[in-house]
This record gives C-alpha cells, structure tokens and sequence, in this order.
C-alpha cells in the first residue's frame, strides 16, 4: 500500500513539474525536441512510469533469486565521481 502511494506522488510530482517547465518553453523549442503542448506533460509522466516499473522488476528479480538461493543482498556505496577512473 505504502509502494502505492510512493508511486502515486512521483507521478504527480512529475506532471506538475511537466506542466509548470511546459509553460516556460516556447512552440520552437518544443517543436525541436520533437513534443506538442497537448502530450508534453502525459509523455513526461509515461516515461517515468516506465522507469518506476523497470525498477520495480528489477527489484522483484532480485529478490526472487535471494530468497530462491538463500543469500543476502549486498550494497556497496558507489562514488559516482570515480566510476570509470579504474
């Protein structure tokens, strides 16, 4: 239930921002980035619901296969600043 209402907030925290940035660009600027007034905002919210179900699955996933194999799930803090500096 608590995932629910995670969910519900992040995608209506999406479109207000989506509607309050779509009344700062210009018809040009969202004709060159490919967007209309109309969908702009429901674009905006669909591609963060895809993202919120991919992480979801990939969540589900793992922990299928920790509970399948009886392991624990690690965590290693990753500074985003020195990834790749190996």
């Amino acid at each position: 239930m608590l995932r629910k209402i995670y969910r519900a907030i992040i995608l209506a925290q999406a479109a207000s921002a989506a509607i309050r940035t779509l009344a700062t660009m210009s018809d040009r600027i969202l004709d060159d980035i490919g967007q209309s007034r109309g969908f702009f905002a429901k674009n905006v919210v669909e591609s963060v619901r895809k993202e919120l179900d991919r992480e979801a699955a990939a969540k589900k996933l793992a922990n299928n296969y920790h509970n399948k194999f009886g392991t624990k799930p690690v965590t290693a803090n990753v500074n985003p600043n020195l990834v790749g500096a190996v």
